[in-house]
Parts: structure tokens; sequence; C-alpha cells
């Protein structure tokens, strides 16, 4: 593994006013959806281990763990890939309770005070496919959305009384919390992205890769951005920071970042990448954080990248043996990620040092969530980690 600073740029951390008006009101500490907030940005109000870290626990899931786990009133919240739900003790991993969905479960949950929300994906064995609340304490299901899009449902955002979730063919629908009915919806190219919420306004990328602003009280459309390619399988979340949202755009001979203001839909920038990238978009003070595949196959290795969201510039770039397609979670001056070489990483937020890494018996492809300076994590095992 080598690593190589591209240039040093020290940057005081402190944290986005506008990312901490949109987390739930559920402690800052929780981790309670992916990408730690509304607005994706992966920071975490808290510290995670700095050195050396210890296992504290892990659970034997079965199947491989892609969902971040979720970290709320002393229970932590998983599935895996084969469709178990999990909630278990914070402290020791004893289970709680568990669910078997039956079937391929979204790759992200989200959670709120009283409930737990995971979609069932269609799968080749059927075309299933609903989201389903459960009650967080006990697991009993409470509603099941079933709409005429049978096509997945993946990436439920909680905001105020509502859900807003995308399917993967045809629609952006927002539910009523409540009773899981639905209040309206939008026809899109579908995808697998996450809404992001802010400043009151809902925004979202779809397969084609356009980019849309609507109310979310009426799904009224305030602004779009054009489609900027065909349809695709893309998964790169965006992120947003003060003003503006931060996409991805993929074209057959290209790859690049684009700075759009979240007010207007104006694009005001566009950076170019080196790699074809799989990993969501993190960002913290004016530093996007990003892996990538490096060189493909033929290299198998990858890099986290961090750059400068003003110029473009590269700050610096860390390479793993592995192809990195997990988000990055920002927390103090520390960024954590997994790699497909089998290793968790801890690097300074600002120079892209190594402060340690932790093995594995597979790849990791989850963004880990920091809660009360542990670090939670699931791999391609099939086993969740906690570390502090």
């Amino acid at each position: 593994m080598t690593q190589k600073l591209l240039s040093a740029l020290p940057r005081v951390f402190t944290a986005s006013a506008a990312v901490m008006i949109m987390v739930p009101a559920l402690g800052m500490a929780d981790s309670v959806m992916f990408q730690a907030n509304l607005e994706r940005t992966g920071v975490y109000e808290d510290f995670g281990p700095e050195e050396n870290p210890e296992l504290v626990w892990k659970f034997d899931a079965g199947s491989a763990v892609f969902s971040t786990p979720l970290v709320y009133d002393g229970t932590v919240y998983f599935v895996s890939f084969e469709g178990d739900i999990y909630a278990v003790d914070k402290e020791d991993g004893s289970v709680l309770w568990e669910k078997d969905l039956g079937g391929q479960p979204s790759f992200q949950i989200t959670l709120n005070e009283e409930i737990l929300l995971v979609g069932r994906r269609f799968s080749r064995d059927d075309d299933e496919s609903y989201l389903i609340a459960l009650d967080r304490l006990s697991g009993e299901e409470i509603w099941r959305f079933e709409p005429d899009d049978p096509s997945g449902m993946d990436y439920a955002t909680i905001h105020n009384n509502n859900v807003f979730l995308m399917s993967m063919s045809s629609n952006l629908f927002s539910i009523d919390i409540e009773r899981g009915q639905e209040i309206w919806r939008s026809s899109i190219l579908g995808g697998s992205r996450p809404p992001l919420l802010s400043d009151n306004i809902l925004y979202f990328q779809d397969a084609s890769q356009a980019v849309f602003a609507l109310s979310p009280e009426t799904g009224e459309e305030l602004w779009s951005h054009p489609s900027l390619s065909d349809r695709g399988r893309y998964s790169n979340a965006p992120a947003i920071e003060g003003c503006c949202i931060y996409i991805m755009k993929f074209s057959k001979d290209s790859r690049s970042i684009i700075r759009i203001d979240k007010y207007s839909g104006h694009k005001e920038a566009q950076f170019p990448i080196e790699f074809r990238s799989s990993s969501s978009i993190s960002i913290a003070h004016g530093i996007a954080f990003f892996g990538d595949d490096g060189e493909g196959h033929a290299g198998a290795h990858g890099y986290m990248n961090a750059m400068d969201t003003e110029s473009g510039d590269l700050i610096w770039r860390f390479e793993t043996e592995g192809f990195i397609r997990g988000a990055a979670s920002i927390a103090g001056d520390i960024v954590y990620f997994g790699s497909g070489d089998h290793y968790m990483y801890a690097v300074d937020r600002h120079t892209g040092d190594l402060k340690w890494r932790y093995e594995t018996g597979a790849g990791i492809n989850t963004a880990p969530a920091v809660v009360d300076g542990r670090l939670y994590f699931g791999s391609i095992d099939g086993h969740v980690y906690v570390l502090e």
C-alpha cells in the first residue's frame, strides 16, 4: 500500500450550520440515515477511534452487509444481503430482535424515534418490492407501501411527517409516515440514489443524471438541471454544502464533479476526475472526498481523493490495494472509509496521512457510522464490526 500526497491544505474544521439544522431531532451523535444527515455530507458530530482501535464486538449476519449501521438509543440496526433485519444491543451485540424480509433488502435503511424503514428490492426470483415500516423497539410491522411500480425500493428519507422514496423505475414518492399512504408522486427515470433536503427543498438525481429541486409539500418542480448522459446504473449520491449541490457526471469518455447552485439550478463549475467512481461524495468545509476504482481491474487498486470544491484542485490522494466504492465518513480531523482490499482505513483529513487500518475477512463497501467514539461498519464477509 502506498500513499501519494499531492499537496497539503490545512483547514480549520467547523460543522456546517446548514447540516446541523437538517439533522433530525434524535441527538447529534446518533446514526439514523445514510451519509449522516439530510444533506448527505457524511459528517458526524462526534469523534471516532484515532489510533490503534480495538474490536468491541462483531456480529455474524450470515451474508454480506452493505448498509451503514444505524445507532440510536442503545441499539444498532442493520440488514444483511439475504434479507435479515437485525436490532442488536449497542454494548455487546446481543440480538434484541430479528426479522426475515424474505428477499433482498434495500442497500440503505433509515429510522426515527418510532420506526425503522427497510425496502425490499425485486430480484430474479420474483418482482415483489415494497417499503416496510417496523416498530423500532419490537420489529413488528406497522405498515407496508406497495406501489404500482414494482421496481425496487431504496434510500427512504424521513423529513417531518413524510417519507420520500425513489423507485428504480419511474417515480419519486412522497408517503405519509403515519399510515404509509401515498401523498404525491413525481415521474422520473428512477434510480438508486437517496433524496436530499436542504432549506426545505427536496433534491434528487435520477438515472439519467438529471438533477431536480422540488417542493417537499407538493412535489412541484422548482428547477431542473438537464440530463447529463444516457440512462445508466449509477449509485453515487450527491452532497450539499452551503449554497451548492455537488454531483458526479459520467459519460462514455469522461468523468467529473459538477457544482450547482442549489437555489437556481445554475451550473457554477465542472471539475474532471481521473478514474471511474462508484463512491458517493462526502464533503466537509469545502473539501469533497470520494473513492474510485483506479485504473480498473488491470490495476486492482483504488484511491480515496480529497478535492477542493472551489478550485477543483486535488489536495491529496490515498491509495489502497482494492477499489473504494463505499462513501467516506468524516468525524473531527479523520476520514474513515473501507476498501475492497479488506481494510477499514482512518486517514488525516487535512494531509491524507494514514492513522490506522483494520483488516476484515473481505471487502468493505459500507460507509461506516461514527457514534460515541466508536466506528460501526459492515463487511462483505458477513459481519458487522465495532471498533473503539
